[in-house]
């Protein structure tokens, strides 16, 4: 399937909409509303070539020398989590030893050691592993950069690579950490990875990935059906939400290996619904795995404040780092809180399609 980047224009955003066949007035409402983004395009390289703070994916984190590579706490519910990795493992053994199993024998030991390996791992602290970092000082240069975001520093996102933990509950938000880090580039040491990344990796898998240069420009990003301020038009005319759904698809999704899938700001290329309605239900302490917790008038009442989240930062597939996916890691915050820059506020929310 051939994909087409989005435009690096507004102009060239309406221009396109044109092949949408949607009405002229939706399509202006469309353009008016999309956002601009910074895109990152990777290629691979020796990270020690990459100035210390430049923007990347994957490979060592650039941090101050005073500070220690992010750590998760054990899993609040770490005893139902491990539970659940050890009937898995149990269970992966045994279908490994059936007549006609899909799994080798080694499969099957390798698999369950894994399940095994990851009940351990929520059971204690454990490192987290580095997606990326982006360099706000080069960033904040090109035409469409936030000017809500901090304009010096660097961003970096950590994330529980191991568990991939769900978006749904608060017991889940010790499983990621965004920083920002404003510390001088000349102060800043390329972080040693931990020794127990590399203990529960191997050729097949792995949560440590290697560095992937990032180049950067300016995009214009169109709102997703799913978006809270969505008005463009009703979301029951069918017609219409299609031809604007098949029009979205010639861009592709950030899950897909041949096209760019990295951004900063601007509107998220979701897999699935629900990136701000569950950050807003459960950063105000709603588990919301359920459906009866959508229903509570007090989920009702805050779902009307949905639409204060955005992205920060959305980390796709890449073969370039070792990416390889499936699925793709979205940074959401309120904007009142990147304005203050608490970006210890931020939710990392992982979605496969």
């Amino acid at each position: 399937m051939d994909v087409f980047p989005f435009p690096g224009s507004r102009e060239a955003l309406l221009s396109a909409l044109k092949k949408s066949g949607l009405s002229d007035e939706i399509q202006r409402l469309l353009a008016a509303q999309a956002r601009p983004a910074i895109l990152l395009t990777t290629s691979g390289c020796d990270e020690e070539a990459l100035p210390l703070g430049a923007t990347k994916i994957g490979g060592r984190p650039d941090l101050p020398a005073d500070k220690a590579w992010p750590r998760r706490p054990p899993y609040p519910d770490a005893e139902k989590r491990a539970a659940a990795h050890r009937r898995e493992a149990d269970r992966l053994l045994e279908d490994s030893r059936k007549p006609k199993s899909w799994m080798t024998l080694e499969q099957g030991d390798r698999f369950s050691q894994e399940r095994r390996d990851n009940a351990d791992a929520v059971e204690r602290e454990f490192p987290l592993a580095f997606l990326g970092q982006f360099d706000l000082s080069d960033l904040s240069t090109l035409v469409g950069f936030d000017p809500a975001f901090p304009d010096h520093g660097r961003l970096l996102v950590f994330y529980d690579y191991l568990e991939q933990p769900e978006d749904f509950t608060e017991a889940a938000s010790v499983g990621w950490r965004v920083l920002w880090d404003d510390t001088p580039d000349a102060e800043l040491i390329r972080a040693p990875i931990p020794p127990e990344l590399f203990a529960i990796s191997d050729e097949k898998w792995s949560c440590v990935f290697t560095a992937a240069r990032a180049t950067s420009h300016t995009i214009w990003t169109p709102i997703p059906p799913s978006d809270s301020s969505w008005s463009a038009f009703p979301l029951d005319d069918e017609d219409a939400l299609e031809a604007y759904q098949e029009w979205l698809s010639d861009f592709g999704t950030p899950d897909m290996a041949d096209r760019d899938n990295h951004q900063l700001c601007g509107f998220p290329q979701p897999l699935q619904n629900g990136l701000q309605a569950t950050s807003q239900l459960v950063a105000n302490g709603i588990d919301c795995g359920r459906r009866e917790a959508w229903q509570s008038e007090e989920a009702v009442r805050l779902l009307a404040d949905a639409k204060d989240w955005r992205l920060v930062a959305q980390i796709g597939v890449d073969p370039n780092a070792g990416l390889n996916g499936p699925g793709a890691y979205y940074v959401m915050m309120r904007d009142e809180d990147i304005r203050a820059q608490r970006f210890e506020r931020a939710r990392v929310i992982y979605q496969c399609d």
